[in-house]
């Protein structure tokens, strides 16, 4: 349209302008572009489809719903997961059961996909690795994840994590959080088979007390054992000791343990929540209390340094302090507030988090009830109670072998569970003194 002639240098003299001038007017387009889908994704509107679960909300495309027929097969995969099975193995169950594929699945419901299934349920292991990493199915909407190079590249690259937007309740969740942060903790311990093909349920969860590495699975003699695996790499060096225990050991003392802990819980509820509390804070009361102190202090400081600031500024208008002396006092000024600002934040942290830790002992109290006795240890089970548990060496005393392990609860760590006779003098102490705040 413009007549240029390669071959013709007349014709060519203006073409680096035209094509300037041509590759501004797209490259501005896709900056707005850019702006309004940014706006959008901080106002916590989904760019994007919605995930395996969810449909688009008929009367507003930019929420989504929960699609419950598909929602059904998202937590039958979280559950699966608590269950101790891997991605292969719950991709194989879903096959086995004639589930459709997501891709399959919106095929029959008249969706569009960018890309069909070969088979309507060849589930594959990354698919299940993806819906048990995505943070949508706890409400949470997690925008600009990839981004171009340029508005001329079709091509999209992952973004860092940190340069994502995640917004909270954007939607209705489909697993609990707790769920979901306990099977991140599953994703992240993975229970690799040893070569002769066996796996153990403990396996992700054991940790030397020592050298604080893994123990690590083997077969001997035909029995199942852990040890550590720190000692299994430096035998020659001897840098750490081997801390074995076989497997059905481990089984019968974290059963009675379980089992315990759980009749603990159901007789003395209230005595154990008491403990907690009691404990947390007899630990941090006082510290809590500086803390909370030193940030009262620290915010009057900051509304006296904004009297100064004023003063000073007052002060160089009027010709009573020179331009020199009023750039050196604000500049410290500023920065004693900016040092101050960063000391309240990480001091209210700290004080926020003793809030945390009693939460955290509601949840512990919210899975207990869901088992009314254990007679079994099933890997469900175990994820629910257990956090870590640590391994300590065997000891010989007096003839006998005695080896220690440390359970760490699920949200409150190591609890140190009293005798019977113990827990019914805690029960005494605790009726008398509500007798007593009554009164």
């Amino acid at each position: 349209m413009d007549n240029v002639d390669t071959g013709s240098l007349e014709s060519n003299e203006f073409a680096a302008f035209t094509n300037l001038f041509n590759e501004w007017y797209p490259k501005s387009t896709s900056k707005k572009v850019k702006e309004v889908k940014k706006a959008k994704g901080f106002a916590g509107e989904h760019l994007g489809a919605p995930p395996y679960g969810y449909s688009r909300n008929p009367d507003d495309k930019t929420r989504w719903l929960v699609d419950e027929e598909a929602a059904t097969v998202v937590r039958r995969i979280f559950s699966l997961c608590m269950q101790g099975k891997g991605v292969s193995a719950i991709a194989t169950a879903l096959w086995e059961d004639k589930v459709l594929t997501p891709s399959a699945y919106k095929m029959s419901k008249g969706i569009g996909v960018a890309k069909k299934s070969g088979h309507p349920y060849n589930w594959e292991p990354a698919t299940i690795a993806s819906i048990l990493e995505n943070v949508a199915y706890i409400g949470v909407t997690e925008s600009f994840k990839s981004t171009r190079l340029g508005f001329k590249s079709k091509k999209r690259i992952p973004t860092a994590k940190d340069r994502r937007t995640y917004i909270e309740d954007a939607h209705a969740l489909i697993i609990d959080r707790d769920m979901w942060e306990k099977v991140q903790m599953i994703r992240e311990n993975k229970r690799r088979p040893t070569k002769s093909g066996v796996t153990s349920i403990f396996s992700g969860l054991l940790y030397c007390s020592d050298c604080g590495a893994k123990l690590s699975l083997a077969t001997a003699n035909g029995y199942e054992h852990f040890r550590c695996s720190m000692y299994k790499r430096t035998s020659r060096a001897k840098e750490c000791t081997q801390h074995y225990i076989r497997e059905d050991a481990l089984k019968q003392l974290v059963l009675k343990q379980l089992q315990h802990f759980l009749s603990y819980l159901q007789q003395f509820e209230h005595v154990f929540i008491q403990q907690q509390i009691d404990a947390t804070l007899a630990e941090r009361r006082y510290e809590l209390s500086a803390k909370q102190k030193q940030i009262e202090k620290d915010e009057k400081r900051i509304k006296e340094l904004d009297r100064l600031f004023r003063k000073i500024y007052e002060d160089n208008v009027n010709g009573k302090l020179n331009d020199e002396r009023f750039y050196k006092l604000s500049d410290g000024y500023e920065a004693e507030q900016e040092q101050l600002k960063q000391e309240i934040e990480a001091l209210t942290a700290e004080v926020s988090k003793a809030d945390t830790e009693a939460t955290n002992v509601a949840k512990l109290i919210a899975v207990t009830k869901k088992y009314t006795h254990i007679d079994e240890l099933t890997p469900e089970i175990l994820n629910a109670f257990v956090d870590k548990i640590v391994v300590h060496e065997r000891e010989k005393k007096d003839g006998k072998r005695t080896q220690q392990i440390d359970i760490y609860y699920s949200y409150v760590g190591i609890v140190d569970i009293p005798t019977d006779e113990e827990m019914r003098e805690m029960e005494r102490e605790y009726m008398q003194r509500t007798k007593r705040q009554t009164a």
